[in-house]
């Protein structure tokens, strides 16, 4: 479904990842994790052909990504939340329908089949009693599974979503992950899902790939949540404070810490 092989991307004259290499297979549910700063939106953009490589190959669905022409329709994208806050003012169907409009065509009328489908697409994500209010009166986790209805309103067989947990709280992030869970069941959908709520999305994924401008390591949940890898790709943020004069000079390695990260 994915495939990058020795990534380097480039941005302003700074090098955001660096040999990045990895495949992810059909029906699977990558969790991508890292500290701040470390290049995991920059890794999804170059997956949705944002950004194009420095060097190095990317394939999704076995094709560059901007060569995918319409078979693009087949990857939705859920932004950071704060990205959702440009839809405040548009009805929860219309952002849902939005997400139709690469299939209608620009300027295209929707028809009774467009019209179905964000039905059934509002209903499968608990939001059809919402259809006609303004996405900025929704809850965070309201506004979340808008996104994702609107991201899955075309024939989406692969999900991208960048920290689709910030700011929702408990019950609403279990609900989501439950839900990304059920649609990947239902649908053989592939899922590649940014977080920094490393415990929480470990319980979900499949896999986990820990970046930190490069790869440090991509495997089993458990297994990564037990690597010094981990602890070392996340450890560089901690060395700063170690070294800083007002850090106290001691610095803690290991799971603590990286919930935060």
């Amino acid at each position: 479904m994915v495939r990058l092989d020795r990534v380097d991307l480039i941005l302003d004259g700074r090098e955001v990842l660096s040999g990045i290499s990895m495949a992810l297979m059909p029906g699977r549910f990558l969790g991508l994790i890292g500290p701040n700063g470390a290049g995991k939106t920059s890794c999804l953009k170059v997956i949705l052909g944002v950004h194009r490589p420095t060097r190095g190959t990317v394939r999704v669905l076995g094709q560059s990504p901007w060569e995918l022409g319409k078979r693009a329709h087949h990857i939705g994208y859920v932004p950071q939340r704060s990205l959702a806050g440009r839809w405040a003012p548009f009805s929860v169907f219309d952002v849902v329908m939005m997400g139709r409009v690469c299939c209608i065509g620009v300027g295209r009328r929707p028809k009774a089949r467009d019209r179905q489908l964000v039905e059934e697409s509002l209903e499968r994500m608990g939001l059809s009693d919402q259809a006609q209010r303004p996405v900025g009166a929704l809850s965070g986790g309201q506004v979340q599974r808008v996104m994702i209805a609107r991201a899955m309103c075309r024939k989406t067989s692969l999900l991208i979503l960048d920290e689709p947990t910030e700011g929702v709280d408990l019950p609403h992030q279990e609900r989501l992950y439950r839900l990304l869970k059920d649609l990947q069941a239902e649908r053989g959908l592939t899922v590649i899902t940014v977080s920094h709520d490393v415990s929480m999305l470990s319980g979900y994924a499949d896999e986990l790939a820990c970046i930190n401008r490069t790869l440090h390591v991509h495997g089993d949940p458990r297994e990564v949540m037990e690597s010094h890898d981990l602890g070392r790709a996340y450890s560089c943020e901690f060395d700063f404070f170690s070294h800083h004069p007002h850090g106290g000079g001691h610095h803690h390695h290991g799971h603590t810490h990286i919930k935060g990260g």
